[in-house]
Formats: C-alpha cells, sequence, structure tokens
C-alpha cells in the first residue's frame, strides 16, 4: 500500500510536469533536516567492528537539543588476525534514493553548486564523501572526498562547501586522474570519522542542504595534467 501511494505521487508530478528550473542565489534548499527521529531512517551507521576490522563503535540518533547525533568512539588498534592492516573509522551514510517499488533513482543536484552544512562539533576532523552513479563496476567504489573541520565548544557553525574542491578517490585513495562530479548522478552522501585520533567524538547535524552561488565560478579547483594513458587509466 505504501508503495502504491508512492506510486501516485510520482504520476501526479509526472503530469503537473514542474521542474525546478532555476536555484535562487543566497537560498538554501534542504536534503535533510533532521527535526524528526523518522528521517534517521534515511541513513545507516556502520564502523570497522561492524565487519570484525576493528574496534571503533558508533551511533546515529536524536542529541539532547532534537538534532542528529554522529556519535562514537574511534579505536585505531588493530586486530592481530595476519589481515588487517589498518582500523579505526566510523562512518554514517545515507540510503540508496529509491522510486516506488524499491526502483533505483539518483539525486540531481545540477542546479547548485555548494554544499551546506549546520553541525555543532567537537574539534575534530570528518570527511564528507559523495558517490556517484557509475556504469562499469570498476567505479562502483568511486567516492568524492572534502574534509569538514569543526569547532569545539557549545556553538553552531554553518559550513559552505563549494562542489569544485571535491576531490575523487577510490578506496580510500585519491587517484592521479581526477574530474568533476557528475551532479545528476549522486547516489549516496556520507560523512566519515577516521582521524587516527583513539577517543570518543561527536557530530549534531541539523540540517544539510544545497545552494547555488553566483559568485562561485570554479568549475574544478585542482589542477590537472595530460598524461598518456598507459601511466593514467582512462
Amino acid at each position: 500500500m505504501v508503495e502504491l501511494k508512492l506510486f501516485v505521487e510520482e504520476v501526479k508530478e509526472f503530469v503537473r510536469a514542474d521542474p525546478l528550473l532555476i536555484a535562487r542565489p543566497g537560498e538554501t534548499d534542504l536534503l535533510w533536516c533532521f527535526n524528526e527521529p523518522s528521517v534517521l531512517d534515511k541513513f545507516v551507521a556502520t564502523s570497522d567492528s561492524d565487519h570484525n576490522e576493528g574496534y571503533s563503535t558508533c551511533s546515529f540518533d536524536m542529541s539532547p537539543a532534537g538534532r542528529a547525533r554522529f556519535h562514537g568512539c574511534l579505536d585505531v588498534r588493530v586486530p592481530k588476525d595476519g589481515r588487517i592492516k589498518k582500523a579505526g573509522y566510523c562512518a554514517v551514510r545515507s540510503k540508496r534514493a529509491r522510486k516506488s517499488f524499491k526502483r533505483k533513482t539518483t539525486y540531481d543536484w545540477h542546479l547548485y553548486n555548494t554544499l551546506v552544512l549546520k553541525v555543532r562539533g567537537d574539534g575534530r576532523s570528518y570527511l564528507l564523501n559523495i558517490s556517484c552513479e557509475g556504469y562499469y563496476d570498476i567505479t562502483w567504489n568511486d567516492i568524492y572526498h572534502y574534509v569538514l573541520y569543526t569547532r569545539g565548544g557549545p556553538y553552531w557553525q554553518i559550513a559552505k562547501i563549494p562542489f569544485s574542491k571535491f576531490i575523487l578517490g577510490s578506496k580510500g585513495r585519491i587517484q592521479d586522474k581526477q574530474n568533476r562530479m557528475r551532479f545528476d548522478r549522486v547516489t549516496h552522501f556520507g560523512i566519515t570519522c577516521a582521524d587516527k585520533i583513539n577517543g570518543p567524538f561527536n557530530l549534531e547535524i541539523e540540517y544539510i542542504g544545497l545552494e547555488f552561488d553566483p559568485t562561485h565560478d570554479e568549475e574544478f579547483a585542482y589542477e590537472m595534467y595530460k598524461t598518456d594513458k598507459y601511466i593514467v587509466g582512462v
């Protein structure tokens, strides 16, 4: 019944045919506003201990202030199994966007050029991750990263990060050949704590949104060099 209702809403939206054609400058359009517990169900929290690859633990729940809280304890000890070489990560990631009847879809962010977060941190550095849909399986591990620096203390901060600053990585390694992300093929958004510092961490999130900044005309922040294909893959 729930899937049928979603399908009816999709049909109504298609008939209205009223897509958003322009993003108003300086206005933040919210993706997720963490003002009620039901929004937390759209995310999944994982750590290395969930895969028997470490001892870190984490949770994603509501804070006493009524906002989302990504918290836990980071542990960089490496299990003595002769297989794991590095340990110490906790992450929260959005679930795959889906239409009715569990059909996969993607987020379309092509109207925007800036990611906006309102957070209250603990002084640690967190890694922001954006995944895009890839056609070949070799690209399924490609993720665009940027570091979120937080202030300790009781005050909230608004972080605005241009998409041009995100850098391409695969399985945690920065790639030699960089390219811009596909803004119309975004599948996941996540936050990772893996700064190699033992101890508890705590990050409160009020909202995650998008903004169009007309003063930012940079397409890609990193200078690229032409290289032979046998040196850097296509």
